[in-house]
């Protein structure tokens, strides 16, 4: 019966281990917007900036995506400022108007320090119920407890 019990206890570890809680805390953390830009380039002009209506969340640019109705253009990130919220970007075609669609991640829990301090440590709790729930099941396990 021990051997069934540590299967058991085992199994349960490698199914709460694969349980995504950290992402499921940054979808707590944070909602999707989307912003539309008409940006229009110069002649000779592949580049421009656009100033975004809400921050970044933690300034984390790689959640951040855009994209051109124009065919033409190939928009690349060039920078990200987080105090005036201004997104650099290039590869636009050059004396064109275009709209911009730039999707990205922002803070859902503004002014909730409680909430999100407790965020914060969540996946640490996790982490720690997933490293000793097996270690002491099996240790209740062979000696003699269960």
């Amino acid at each position: 019966m021990r051997i069934f019990y540590s299967f058991i206890i085992l199994v349960t570890s490698a199914i709460l281990w694969l349980l995504p809680i950290t992402e499921a805390v940054y979808d707590f953390r944070t909602d999707v917007r989307d912003d539309n830009f008409y940006v229009t380039t110069a002649v000779g002009e592949t580049t421009a900036n656009v100033t975004l209506h809400s921050a970044l969340y933690e300034n984390d640019t790689s959640k951040f995506s855009f994209y051109s109705d124009l065919a033409s253009d190939v928009p690349v990130f060039v920078s990200y400022n987080g105090t005036s919220r201004v997104v650099a970007m290039t590869g636009y075609s050059a004396n064109n108007t275009r709209t911009l669609t730039v999707t990205y991640d922002v803070d859902a829990l503004s002014s909730t320090t409680a909430i999100d301090t407790l965020l914060d440590i969540v996946p640490w709790i996790w982490y720690l119920l997933i490293i000793c729930f097996p270690v002491a099941g099996l240790a209740a396990i062979f000696m003699g407890k269960i």
